[in-house]
């Protein structure tokens, strides 16, 4: 059991916690707009990413995968130095800096055609302008979480931003869905299914400009909420800063009453001044990195499965069930199998430790495809598999991610993240790579199309995970080092507390 010497926190009733919303900072409702508009700008365009490639600039399966791929991995690359970054200059700069350098990317990814010049500035929209700007997003909008919350309610918080998140994912489907019946898409395809080299050069009105139009205006509204934001944390109740806070059933109710809209009281955040290599080499020495490290790259062969839905699965449905296949409304089956099965999930499994209930959630979601390996030929068996993915996903995810920012150190979220995070961009990798090479293999066109070894592929690679958790268990169990503690309860003791806040549900 991971345990904390920061001073116990009676976390609210469900009803208090919504109730200690009310005089949250101006900030924390403007980052979840910020979170659900750069949601829905990036998944959107995720979604119709490779059929883009291949439609508007005549790439094969093979490099339009290979661009996706290193995209995602990219942002792992420049996460290491945003990350460092991000502890130095400090939230708002930091949300500000990935919002404009995303709508320079996104803009250009817009107005570029196939010509050469057009080609070359593409190509730096997707390897540097945009993973830059996403690797300053991600981190930062999930350390502002922290800035803007009281440890009370901080996982409830948590837990709505997710939601935001989700939500956002399952609207970008439906509105692939509505470009493309809006807009008149598929003009640079031939009877055939090849591609018209002669229009590619010219600028045209297609679905999936239209969709990156639409994540063009999201990040407009960005920028305008950013220009709100100032660097502030909010600070804790003298009962929870309090070292002999005696929690018991008088000082829960005491919680629940005193719960009301009165502002919280912010303060000024000071930015860490510590240098970026002491930085790092403070969070590298720190035993719950490392163990979030590992089992984050032990998941990363369940994450590839929700690269595939981006990367493979909308190729796929097109040539499989032809050009009209709803595959956005389709692809959002799986976020609102989420939406549907979070709460019951928090419900019955609220006191539930963290660590097996991702081994759980992983297990099932690698079990998952083998629904389309079995029945690759009809979308019900598409339906299903995104349901049971969907319900995995909302067991799992939620107490995997809560531990990266729980298990930093206030003033360094900023480089824990970007490297504890890298697992997850590093899966869009080897997706790129196999996504190209089993969609040119097993599914080429609409003449030919055998799913059975294309997700059979999918579904062995996934089984990997939850294997590769049981040969770790022990070791992902583990204390965390008698010497990190001593410091911790050091820290803790010198009014200095810089102990790691208590992850939702900690393993």
């Amino acid at each position: 059991m991971m345990q904390s010497f920061a001073t116990p926190v009676q976390p609210l009733s469900r009803l208090s916690e919504l109730k200690s919303l009310a005089g949250s900072p101006r900030e924390l409702w403007f980052t979840f707009a910020i979170k659900f508009l750069d949601s829905l700008a990036n998944f959107s365009m995720h979604i119709i990413l490779v059929i883009y490639l291949t439609q508007e600039f005549a790439y094969s399966d093979i490099k339009a995968a290979a661009i996706y791929g290193a995209y995602g991995a990219l942002i792992t690359t420049y996460s290491i130095v945003t990350g460092l970054t991000i502890d130095r200059i400090g939230v708002v700069k930091s949300m500000y800096s990935g919002v404009i350098i995303s709508l320079f990317g996104r803009l250009i990814m817009l107005l570029v055609t196939a010509s050469a010049a057009g080609q070359a500035l593409l190509l730096t929209a997707l390897l540097c302008i945009l993973p830059i700007g996403n690797s300053f997003m991600f981190p930062t909008m999930t350390i502002a979480i922290r800035r803007y919350t009281q440890k009370k309610n901080r996982n409830f918080v948590y837990g709505l931003f997710y939601t935001i998140m989700i939500i956002a994912i399952f609207i970008s489907g439906p509105l692939v869905d509505l470009f493309r019946l809006l807009l008149s898409g598929d003009d640079n395809i031939l009877p055939d299914g090849s591609v018209a080299q002669a229009k590619l050069t010219y600028f045209a009105w297609t679905p999936y400009r239209g969709i990156l139009a639409m994540g063009v205006a999201c990040t407009v509204v960005e920028c305008i909420l950013c220009l709100f934001l100032r660097e502030i944390k909010v600070e804790e109740d003298d009962a929870t800063n309090s070292s002999d806070t005696r929690i018991d059933e008088i000082d829960t109710a005491s919680a629940v009453s005193t719960t009301s809209s009165a502002p919280l009281r912010t303060s000024s955040f000071v930015v860490s001044n510590t240098p970026p290599l002491q930085s790092m080499k403070h969070t590298l020495k720190k035993g719950s990195f490392w163990r979030y490290m590992v089992l984050g790259i032990l998941l990363t062969n369940i994450k590839m499965i929700w690269r595939h839905l981006d990367a493979t699965l909308p190729k796929y449905l097109v040539r499989k069930f032809g050009a009209d296949v709803p595959y956005g409304s389709i692809i959002a089956i799986e976020p609102a199998s989420i939406m549907l099965s979070t709460p019951i999930i928090t419900f019955f499994a609220e006191n539930s430790k963290s660590l097996p209930m991702v081994l759980l959630g992983v297990s099932v979601a690698s079990l998952s495809p083998i629904f389309v390996v079995i029945f690759p030929n009809v979308i019900w068996s598409f339906c299903v598999f995104l349901i049971l993915f969907g319900l995995s996903e909302s067991v799992w995810s939620p107490r995997y991610y809560s531990l990266s920012v729980a298990w930093a150190k206030e003033g360094h979220e900023g480089v824990f993240a970007a490297f504890a995070f890298a697992p997850t961009f590093l899966a869009q990798l080897p997706v790129g790579v196999f996504s190209g090479f089993l969609l040119s293999r097993f599914c080429p066109n609409e003449n030919y199309c055998d799913g059975t070894p294309l997700w059979g592929v999918v579904f062995g690679m996934a089984l990997l995970s939850p294997l590769m958790m049981l040969v770790w268990w022990r070791w992902l169990n583990k204390e965390e080092d008698e010497n990190e503690h001593t410091d911790e309860n050091l820290n803790a003791t010198n009014g200095n507390d810089d102990s790691l806040d208590e992850p939702l549900l900690t393993p």
